[in-house]
C-alpha cells in the first residue's frame, strides 16, 4: 500500500532543510508553476499591478536585477551562514 504524504507532512519536512535546499524547492514549484497553464486568468488589480510594474521596468531598466543574479546573491548570502 502507498503512504500519501499530507501537506503538513510535507511542511514539516522542508522546514527541516537548509535555507539553500528550500530556495531550490521554491525555484522547482515556481518553474512548474509557471510552464503550468493553470494561471491562464489574472484578475484586474494583478493586471494593474504588472503593468504598473512593466512601465516601471521600460522607465528605468537598470533598476531591474536578472534572476540569475539575483538568485546567485541569495545563494551566496545564506551558502556563507550554512
Amino acid at each position: 500500500m502507498q503512504h500519501i504524504i499530507n501537506k503538513n507532512e510535507i511542511v514539516y519536512g522542508i522546514r527541516h532543510l537548509n535555507v539553500i535546499e528550500r530556495l531550490n524547492i521554491i525555484t522547482d514549484i515556481w518553474d512548474e508553476i509557471k510552464e503550468s497553464q493553470e494561471l491562464e486568468t489574472v484578475s484586474e488589480d494583478d493586471k494593474k499591478l504588472l503593468l504598473n510594474r512593466l512601465e516601471n521596468y521600460r522607465a528605468n531598466p537598470d533598476s531591474a536585477t536578472d534572476w540569475k543574479e539575483l538568485r546567485q546573491e541569495i545563494h551566496n548570502r545564506y551558502a556563507e551562514k550554512s
